[in-house]
């Protein structure tokens, strides 16, 4: 039997808390890294302006929101990357969404986050402002992280 490498898992919290504290990456929270002024769009957009909207606004995401307003998922670039190809005209946000979107309060702090984008496999989470209004607030991306990590070797 051969056996390839096909992905490395590396545990993010001991990665992180492995600097002392107030130097590195154990002290911040999802606020601290998140960006603020997300990019929206209803279930019913066209995928075609989904895209337009991610290049126009410069953003990897674009957090979907049904009738009521509440997010009920998200689109990356990378979801759109699978339609390659394929006549996209017809399709609307709620035809690419996958699964529920994941949810995070921004004083959680970035190990937290970091462990739910690992075990869900996912790029972004959406950062929710307090009820009673619950609305998204900004996105965490999981490269945001990975600057941040960078900066704190001394890497820019």
């Amino acid at each position: 039997m051969t056996f390839r490498i096909i992905g490395v898992k590396m545990n993010i919290e001991k990665l992180i808390f492995s600097q002392k504290e107030g130097e590195g990456m154990a002290d911040l929270l999802v606020r601290d890294l998140m960006h603020l002024g997300v990019v929206t769009c209803n279930v019913g957009v066209s995928i075609c302006e989904v895209a337009q909207s991610m290049v126009d606004n410069a953003v990897h995401c674009v957090v979907v929101l049904d009738e009521a307003g509440e997010a009920c998922g998200v689109i990356s670039d990378l979801d759109l990357t699978k339609f390659y190809g394929r006549e996209i005209k017809s399709l609307t946000a709620e035809d690419v969404l996958e699964g529920n979107v994941i949810i995070v309060d921004p004083n959680a702090p970035i190990s937290a986050a970091m462990v739910i984008m690992l075990e869900k496999h996912i790029h972004h989470l959406v950062i929710m402002s307090e009820p009673p209004l619950h609305r998204p607030i900004g996105v965490l991306a999981a490269s945001d992280v990975v600057k941040k990590m960078a900066e704190s070797c001394g890497i820019k």
